[in-house]
């Protein structure tokens, strides 16, 4: 379990993020909270394939990826009592189906070629724990319509972004070069980043944790 560095800091209770995503990581720091980090890993594959199998709608499928992750964290740390524990995931849906994070180049240069053109829609599922018991949770969903975008094109944004096309189901990221791919984007920026900001910091300031106060 790591502890983020930065600047300002809310004095805050314990706070642990499951997440490894820098993104993740970066936007808690820019909003001053103080937090750890702890990652476990799931097989997300898998499991998106099952819920997929039985039915599960790809939003319901996100919010269980986050608690499957979240709980897999909790699990590994020995926490004060109160802690709290945040972990995120994202699913990309496009005519139904379900996307995740590609797994090489190759799953990159076939999702970005099956989205150019098109609309599809991005869930953000958030989740919290408290003491390894699931205590809130929310979806962001962001629609997203990606212009038409030739074999050349595609080839050279996957040269320029390298590895991290890989860290995000769709193989974009767009606070960096996915702007360029994009012709329209609907919904909570903070949401499509990886985390619905907004609410975690509602409900964060629900349990004590003010910029007037700083305290909980």
């Amino acid at each position: 379990m790591t502890a983020a560095s930065g600047a300002a800091r809310l004095p805050s209770g314990p706070l642990i993020l499951a997440s490894a995503s820098q993104t993740r990581q970066r936007l808690l720091e820019q909003a001053g909270f103080a937090f750890e980090t702890c990652v476990a890993s799931i097989d997300e594959v898998s499991i998106r394939h099952s819920c997929a199998a039985e039915g599960i709608a790809a939003g319901d499928v996100a919010v269980i990826l986050a608690e499957m992750k979240g709980r897999a964290a909790a699990a590994k740390v020995a926490a004060s009592p109160g802690t709290l524990l945040l972990a995120a995931d994202q699913i990309l849906e496009i005519d139904g189906e379900m996307l995740g994070k590609p797994a090489d180049r190759a799953g990159a240069v076939a999702q970005l070629a099956r989205l150019q053109g098109r609309p599809h829609r991005l869930l953000t599922a958030a989740v919290m724990f408290r003491d390894g018991e699931r205590i809130w949770h929310h979806l962001a969903e962001a629609g997203l319509t990606m212009r038409s975008l030739d074999q050349g094109e595609i080839d050279s944004y996957l040269d320029l972004l390298g590895e991290a096309a890989l860290w995000s189901p769709g193989s974009y990221q767009i606070e960096g070069l996915g702007m360029h791919l994009f012709s329209r984007i609907e919904g909570c920026h903070y949401g499509i980043l990886g985390l619905p900001l907004l609410e975690i910091t509602a409900f964060l300031r629900g349990h004590g944790l003010t910029l007037s106060t700083g305290t909980r």
